[in-house]
């Protein structure tokens, strides 16, 4: 099984630090904060490289502002596209 080293916020240098903190502070619903209160397992995933992280989920990020959909439209539409891609994430 493969195996990706994560850096836990504890362990996060300046950099990372900051990225884990703006993640944290996105109002997103409160249903899709870890249970853990950090950083969710996709965004740590991602920790090796604290620029790629920042620049790949400030894109998402913007997927999620303004008020022309619901939050549930938004992922409704982010599966579709996800299934129709194949992706089984």
């Amino acid at each position: 099984m493969p195996h990706i080293r994560i850096v836990e916020a504890h362990e996060a240098d300046a950099p990372l630090r900051a990225v884990y903190d703006a993640v944290l502070s996105r109002p997103i619903p409160a249903v899709y904060r870890a249970p853990h209160g950090g950083p969710a397992g996709i965004h740590r995933a991602h920790s090796l490289d604290p620029d790629l992280l920042r620049i790949t989920f400030a894109a998402t990020g913007t997927f999620h502002r303004g008020d022309g959909l619901s939050w549930a439209e938004r992922e409704l539409i982010a599966t579709s596209a996800s299934r129709t891609n194949q992706c089984f994430y």
